[in-house]
């Protein structure tokens, strides 16, 4: 059987216990080999991050340091220009041609989907997982730009089996954190008396925190 990689995309600024809770999850519900994190370079339709390039793909290695399963990529830091998922994953099926690739993204960026670059063709020549919560559903516009209804499967055998342009959607995910979320709480610690807010233990793997703060990002 070949094997199967996910290939989860974002800004990661600073990647959070949310993110490696949507890796997991795609991790098991999928039965993959492994999740690649793809921290992107430049953004084509929202702003640049607050951290540099370096600075996320290094948080990144140290979230995925506890799991052999999940990895950090540089391949987008290493590309000109700015980030478009289809040649990430164009690139990543070129180089290794004898692996799945399955682009894992949130219901928020699904929702988004048609503001991506050549978005139509991403949905045609790939396979997508979308983690949603059991209480939020995927927009009945979104549904209809997508074809989601014929798109869509029901179980990790059926996206794996067969042609691409298939989606899986994936809604067990009980975690409403964001990068967003994340910022606003580090920029309210302005010293080191106030780091010890219990929320950004609870958010952030130690070892980032740690790194966010020896780098004194976020404020």
């Amino acid at each position: 059987m070949s094997k199967r990689v996910g290939v989860y995309g974002g800004m990661f600024d600073p990647v959070h216990c949310g993110h490696l809770a949507v890796a997991e999850l795609a991790l098991g519900a999928l039965s993959l080999d492994r999740v690649l994190f793809v921290p992107c370079k430049l953004p084509n339709h929202r702003h640049a991050a607050s951290a540099t390039g370096a600075q996320r793909l290094e948080m990144l290695t140290l979230a995925c340091a506890g799991s052999a399963q999940l990895v950090a990529s540089p391949i987008e830091l290493e590309r000109e220009g700015v980030s478009f998922s289809i040649d990430t994953l164009a690139q990543l099926k070129n180089d290794d041609p004898s692996t799945d690739f399955v682009l894992v993204l949130g219901r928020d960026a699904f929702e988004g989907l048609p503001l991506w670059d050549r978005w139509e063709r991403l949905l045609d020549e790939n396979l997508l997982a979308v983690v949603s919560r059991p209480e939020i559903s995927v927009s009945r516009e979104s549904a209809e730009l997508t074809q989601l209804a014929s798109r869509m499967v029901g179980s990790p055998e059926a996206l794996f089996e067969g042609s691409r342009g298939k989606i899986i959607l994936l809604d067990e995910l009980q975690n409403h954190l964001s990068s967003t979320r994340v910022r606003a709480a580090l920029s309210e610690v302005n010293d080191r008396t106030k780091s010890t807010d219990k929320r950004l233990d609870d958010w952030l793997p130690a070892t980032v925190r740690a790194y966010i703060e020896t780098h004194d990002l976020y404020r």
